[in-house]
C-alpha cells in the first residue's frame, strides 16, 4: 500500500514539472484561418466555417496580408488589422500619420507584429489583445522576427521580447559600443549574440537571461 502511494505521488510530481515544458512543445500547427480581400472588405474565414468580415474605410489600401496558424492579418494605410480563431471578429489597431505605409509586420502561429517608426505592437493569439511598446526614438531598427512562442524586436540600442499570455514587451539595453553579431529563434526561445554577451528569452520565463562573453 506505501509503495503504490509513493507511485501515485512520484506521477503526480512528474505531471507537474512537466507542465511548463509541454505548454510551448514543437508540434505542428495547421493553418485555421483563411483571408481575402474583396470589394471594400476584408474576409476571414475560421476552420472553413464562420466568416467574419470588416468594411474598409473609402480608398483605404491594404499594404500587407497574411495568415497561418490561428491568427490572420491585413495591413493597411490605416489600420493594422488581426483575427484570430477564438476572437471571432476583427480587431482594428489604428495607425498614426507618420505610420502609413511603413510598418514591418511579422507573423507566427501565435502571435502577430507590427514594428513602425516609434512603436512595436504585438497581438497574441491567446490572450486576444494587442501589447504595444515604445522604442527609443532616432533609433534604427536592426531586427523584428516572430517563432510560435516568441517574437523579437531589435533596435540600435535595446532589444525587446514578447512572449504569449505576456501582457507587457520585456526590455534590455545594449552598453555603448556593444554591437549585435546574430539572432536565432526557435518555437519558444529567442537567441542574441552581441559584441559582449549572450542573451536569452524564453517564453516560459517572459524574461532576459544573459551571459558575458
Amino acid at each position: 500500500m506505501f509503495r503504490s502511494r509513493t507511485f501515485l505521488l512520484s506521477l503526480i510530481c512528474l505531471s507537474i514539472l512537466a507542465t511548463p515544458i509541454s505548454a510551448y512543445a514543437d508540434e505542428e500547427i495547421e493553418d485555421l484561418i483563411d483571408i481575402a480581400e474583396s470589394k471594400g472588405k476584408i474576409i476571414a474565414i475560421i476552420e472553413g466555417r464562420k466568416t467574419v468580415t470588416f468594411n474598409l474605410r473609402p480608398n483605404e489600401k491594404v499594404l500587407w496580408s497574411g495568415s497561418r496558424g490561428y491568427l490572420g492579418v491585413f495591413l493597411t494605410d490605416h489600420h493594422f488589422f488581426v483575427i484570430s480563431v477564438s476572437s471571432g471578429a476583427w480587431q482594428a489597431l489604428p495607425l498614426r500619420l507618420d505610420e502609413s505605409g511603413r510598418g514591418v509586420v511579422r507573423l507566427s502561429p501565435y502571435i502577430a507584429l507590427l514594428v513602425g517608426k516609434d512603436r512595436a505592437v504585438g497581438f497574441d493569439a491567446t490572450a486576444n489583445r494587442f501589447v504595444e511598446t515604445q522604442l527609443p526614438l532616432n533609433d534604427e531598427l536592426i531586427a523584428a522576427e516572430t517563432e510560435k512562442y516568441v517574437a523579437v524586436v531589435i533596435t540600435s540600442s535595446r532589444v525587446f521580447g514578447l512572449a504569449v499570455e505576456s501582457s507587457a514587451f520585456i526590455e534590455n539595453m545594449l552598453g555603448i559600443g556593444e554591437t549585435i553579431e546574430a539572432v536565432k529563434l526557435t518555437s519558444s526561445k529567442a537567441t542574441v549574440r552581441t559584441s559582449e554577451r549572450l542573451l536569452s528569452f524564453e517564453a516560459s520565463g517572459s524574461t532576459w537571461k544573459e551571459n558575458r562573453l
